[in-house]
């Protein structure tokens, strides 16, 4: 069995910058430790597999596809820039004819669509709660000394989001 495979550089136009994803097109069910496998193989930091969902699918033509994602360890429920290398492989190298794709994944659907030179995602939006900040030791051990502004946590993805202050400038290492 062959299984095409691409690294893509989302997030630029340019080669060896960007945020980086494997891309496998996946012609028929895969055993399930083989997402795996390839995720590892690939090591970086998510891997995603676009299914045909039915037998006469075709990248090319169709507009709806399975989707899952895999880092080198564990599969994850949603990854925003292999979602993007995703439909920029269906769009620009496989030429998909469909101004907009629809990804069928764990998270729900996801929508892709072209818009001039770019591609535009639809991810889900997940519900948000504030958070009074019980543990100041975790706190500090976690950011240091910066200050938070806002702490939310939703329990669709039981995730915890932290915003610093807008103080705080983004510095590229």
């Amino acid at each position: 069995m062959q299984i095409p495979i691409f690294t893509v550089d989302a997030f630029t136009s340019r080669p060896f910058s960007g945020n980086p994803a494997a891309v496998c097109l996946i012609e028929n069910d895969l055993d399930e430790d083989l997402h795996q496998k390839i995720a590892m193989e690939m090591n970086l930091s998510e891997t995603a597999f676009i299914r045909k969902l039915r037998p006469g699918d075709d990248f090319t033509k169709s507009y709806c596809f399975g989707l899952r994602w895999f880092t080198p360890a564990n599969e994850v429920p949603l990854c925003g820039h292999a979602t993007l290398a995703a439909a920029a492989v269906l769009f620009h190298i496989q030429k998909n004819t469909n101004s907009v794709l629809t990804f069928v994944t764990r998270s729900g659907e996801l929508k892709a669509r072209q818009a001039e030179d770019h591609i535009v995602l639809d991810l889900p939006l997940y519900l948000t709660y504030p958070q009074v900040s019980q543990n100041a030791i975790c706190e500090s051990t976690a950011l240091g000394d910066k200050i938070v502004q806002d702490l939310r946590y939703s329990p669709d993805t039981k995730k915890l989001l932290v915003r610093l202050s807008d103080a705080y400038e983004r510095c590229l290492i």
